[in-house]
């Protein structure tokens, strides 16, 4: 019997529940729907025909995902419409996989909108989708600020995610007659790499 007072879960919000899906809108491009694990990882396919995006872009280390969802383990794997970038939680890959990352993401824009997802769909998620805003000229401050309206909470959650906007914030006013990495490169020095934390691969 349930305990006294206790309450069924169905008076959660989705929201509550999973953490929601939002869009951030990228300037002459599509958009990235940015979404936590217990949102995307049940059922993937329908997750990304609910809002009309072509591929996912994962974030989560292998850890995060096996026990509860195996499933989406496999279809990481398997489904060409995946990418999977695994990065420490409240952490950041090498500074030349994150800006790979960005750039790549971009590219895949041109295609269709995205989903990325993290944990929470907040600090990493987050992140990365502020630097692919400023890969597509905004400066860093609209960037972040974009990317927090479009999601309440997201953006860099650690010294090390603030330091990696930071440094791409150098280069938004070169974008894109220089590459992300070329600007980037010349700031390693001032910025340092220190912060970097590198990520595993999932095994297998």
């Amino acid at each position: 019997p349930a305990c006294a007072g206790s309450r069924p879960m169905s008076w959660l919000t989705d929201r509550q529940r999973h953490g929601g899906i939002d869009r951030v809108e990228v300037p002459g491009s599509g958009s990235l729907w940015l979404c936590g694990k217990h949102l995307i990882a049940p059922d993937p396919d329908g997750t990304l025909a609910s809002v009309g995006a072509v591929g996912v872009v994962c974030l989560n280390e292998r850890h995060e995902l096996i026990d509860r969802y195996p499933d989406y383990v496999d279809w990481l794997r398997l489904d060409p419409r995946a990418g999977w970038t695994p990065i420490p939680d409240l952490g950041v890959a090498s500074h030349d996989a994150m800006t790979d990352l960005v750039v790549e993401i971009g590219r895949r824009l041109d295609d269709g909108d995205l989903v990325v997802q993290c944990g929470a769909g907040m600090g990493r998620a987050g992140t990365v989708a502020v630097g692919v805003l400023i890969a597509a000229g905004l400066d860093g401050p609209t960037a972040l600020e974009r990317v927090a309206a479009a999601r309440p909470g997201a953006g860099p959650e650690s010294g090390p995610q603030a330091a990696l906007v930071s440094r791409w914030s150098h280069c938004a006013t070169d974008w894109p007659r220089r590459s992300l990495a070329e600007v980037a490169g010349d700031v390693d020095e001032e910025v340092g790499s220190a912060v970097v934390v590198d990520a595993d691969l999932p095994g297998g």
